[in-house]
């Protein structure tokens, strides 16, 4: 019996693998797997751990006959490797690899979907905005805004899903001017029937010369009379606006704003002479008036707060006076007042804002 077959037999009557076995000598496997088919032999150092792990003693090296020594005159042994191996070994591992990576993807894609519901009802999985020349637009300016140029064609691109029990029948884009929020002011831009088995809808939207700061609704009208709804503002500063600035000299459309607490609506900065899409926009006081990335003014509460407008090196400043509600004292007349209250209740009334003709809504 030669080195290999030791090995392999002293191996397995020891239930041990061959990993078990490249383990307690710290070769690897494939060293243990060459000396069991014969292609190597293990090194004089091998042999004795060999030894001391299996419990089994070599002949010395010299003793093994090879096999032109034990069959005198029998022809020179075939190498092992020859092309018609190689390929076959080379197809055999590229099939398994495919089965595998099959098995993997199938398995996995269970696990994925074994927490993850059918969808009750269709929905819209992405909108995305493009150029005339199908080239994406960077729209996002944050806090839920997107940005476009007043006059441009901007092709939108509405992705959605059926569900098993329900499909779209059709998809509708609406535009609301921002602070009416008014069923009278919403108005049906586009609207597109959708096919079957069709999981998106194109339009060509021309954004108003004019300028625009409105909510854009996509709509998916579904089987039943479902409708489901996602809204993003959005906003084009006029190009008429855009000229009152100096190019490259940053300035505000407003130096001051004067609100009352408890105003809900909007008010607009444009920053003039400067890209819309670099200007930095802060707050030294959100708590009285925040600003989002439009330049877009919130009141929050009593108190003055100082808008700020950076790009480059400039800034430019907007002052905001958030003044407390008014308030108006009653008469002994005042026929308004409850039945049994005495007269002179204030009443709180909030005061005009003196910048009414650049708030949003």
């Amino acid at each position: 019996m030669n080195i290999s077959e030791i090995i392999k037999q002293a191996r397995e009557e020891l239930g041990m693998t061959q990993e078990d076995l490249a383990e307690r000598l710290e070769v690897s496997r494939q060293a243990v797997s060459k000396w069991e088919l014969g292609a190597s032999v293990p090194s004089p150092e091998n042999l004795e751990l060999l030894e001391e792990v299996l419990g089994v003693s070599f002949p010395p090296p010299e003793a093994e006959a090879t096999p032109e020594e034990a069959v005198p005159g029998a022809p020179p042994k075939a190498p092992f490797w020859n092309w018609k191996r190689v390929v076959l070994l080379v197809l055999g591992v590229l099939i398994v690899s495919a089965l595998f990576s099959a098995a993997l993807f199938t398995a996995l894609r269970a696990e994925t979907n074994v927490d993850a519901p059918l969808r009750a009802e269709p929905c819209i999985t992405g909108v995305y905005f493009h150029d005339e020349n199908a080239a994406p637009l960077q729209t996002d300016l944050g806090d839920g805004w997107n940005r476009f140029t007043a006059g441009e064609r901007v092709l939108v691109l509405v992705a959605f899903e059926d569900s098993p029990d329900n499909s779209v029948g059709a998809v509708s884009l609406f535009l609301t001017p921002t602070g009416t929020e008014t069923l009278d002011q919403r108005q049906q831009i586009a609207v597109q029937a959708a096919g079957e088995g069709r999981d998106f809808a194109l339009f060509a939207w021309d954004i108003p010369a004019e300028g625009l700061q409105a909510h854009l609704e996509v709509t998916l009208e579904c089987g039943g009379g479902l409708q489901a709804t996602e809204t993003l503002n959005v906003t084009a500063p006029s190009s008429y606006m855009e000229d009152q600035g100096i190019p490259g000299i940053l300035s505000l459309t407003a130096k001051e704003i004067t609100a009352v607490e408890g105003d809900t609506g909007h008010y607009l900065l444009e920053a003039l002479g400067a890209p819309m899409a670099e200007v930095e926009w802060t707050s030294s006081n959100p708590e009285v008036a925040r600003v989002a990335n439009t330049g877009t003014v919130f009141i929050e509460g009593e108190g003055e707060a100082v808008i700020t407008a950076s790009w480059k090196d400039q800034t430019a400043e907007c002052l905001v006076h958030v003044l407390p509600k008014a308030t108006i004292v009653g008469t002994e007349g005042n026929t308004d007042l409850p039945e049994g209250e005495p007269g002179g209740i204030a009443k709180s009334v909030p005061a005009p804002p003196t910048y009414e003709s650049r708030k949003a809504g």
